[in-house]
């Protein structure tokens, strides 16, 4: 599973790389476009504000597999490790059910309904493509959040067993 992971946070992090690199181009030619050539692009700006999102959300789901995710460790902190652990594998539980319903299941919706859809500013577009950021996020986000239980479990299942005295002679 260790593998599969670094693989998935190489494909990410080259999918970042590379929307970050390409985000950076279209906002410099449409700043170009705008204040040099007095002539600003729809497409140009409308792409951006793609590109932005799919980096956000790749970005996101990059922080997930890396446990870098904004949340409150002072209680986390206070706590035994196996009282610690517990509530990481609650906590990831609690996240994977959202990943799974809101990104994967509800996105795929959107992605289904607006599949017909095309964009003003971009026409070879669909609104649907635009939406396959949030199931493709939430695929990602999702198995990071199960590798992330997994691996929680193992730790607190260690804290468990190396807790109790040791039985033999």
């Amino acid at each position: 599973m260790e593998t599969i992971k670094r693989r998935i946070d190489q494909i990410l992090a080259f999918c970042c790389i590379l929307l970050c690199g390409l985000l950076t181009v279209v906002v410099t030619w449409q700043v170009v476009a705008r204040y040099v050539l007095n002539s600003p692009g729809a497409q140009s700006e409308e792409l951006a504000k793609i590109m932005f999102v799919w980096l956000t959300l790749f970005s996101a789901a990059l922080l997930f597999g890396e446990k870098g995710h904004m949340n409150i460790g002072i209680l986390c902190d206070a706590l035994p490790t196996r009282w610690n652990l517990s509530l990481q594998i609650l906590t990831s539980v609690l996240i994977l059910i959202f990943c799974f319903a809101i990104l994967v299941v509800g996105g795929w919706d959107a992605v289904g309904r607006t599949m017909r859809q095309t964009n003003a500013a971009i026409p070879y577009l669909s609104t649907g493509q635009i939406y396959l950021a949030l199931p493709i996020c939430g695929v990602f986000s999702s198995f990071y959040c199960v590798y992330n239980i997994v691996t929680d479990f193992r730790r607190l299942a260690g804290a468990i067993l190396g807790e109790r005295p040791q039985q033999g002679g």
